[in-house]
């Protein structure tokens, strides 16, 4: 790399670095400090805490060549909410994937979405005319 190119770098990096971690302390002290609900110079803010509940299901997946791949559906989805989607396509289940992939952080390594779609296909799958006519196309 260039010389000129890591020094811009280092410097921008200096004059920052400390700015984002003090912004970053000053949030987790609000976070933190329960007396401390509004911070200063911004009107009406305050931390609350969340309680988040997610429905149970005793839904599996069935067994088959790719269900193995699954458990990384389950991180963020039960089993039966991926079996009641609407049947998909082999291409619109490799686009569905993705979708989770690189938009929501799916940890699914890229060579294994083949496989996992061909799974989903087989379970819960549909041809191209059946989703089309579904969708009411011809």
């Amino acid at each position: 790399m260039n010389l000129v190119v890591r020094m811009v770098d280092s410097i921008w990096a200096v004059l920052f670095l400390p700015a984002i971690v003090l912004g970053g302390g000053v949030a987790w002290s609000q976070a933190t400090n329960p007396t401390s609900a509004t911070p200063t110079g911004v009107s009406g803010w305050q931390w609350s805490n969340v309680s988040v509940a997610l429905p149970t299901s005793d839904a599996s997946f069935p067994p088959g060549d790719g269900a193995e791949i699954t458990p990384q559906c389950l991180i963020c989805h039960s089993a039966g909410m991926v079996l009641r989607q609407p049947p998909l396509t082999r291409d619109q289940w490799v686009s569905e994937i993705n979708k989770m992939r690189s938009a929501f952080g799916a940890p699914l390594p890229a060579d294994q979405v083949g496989r996992l779609a061909d799974y989903l296909f087989r379970i819960n799958g549909s041809s191209a005319s059946h989703t089309a006519a579904h969708d009411g196309g011809s």
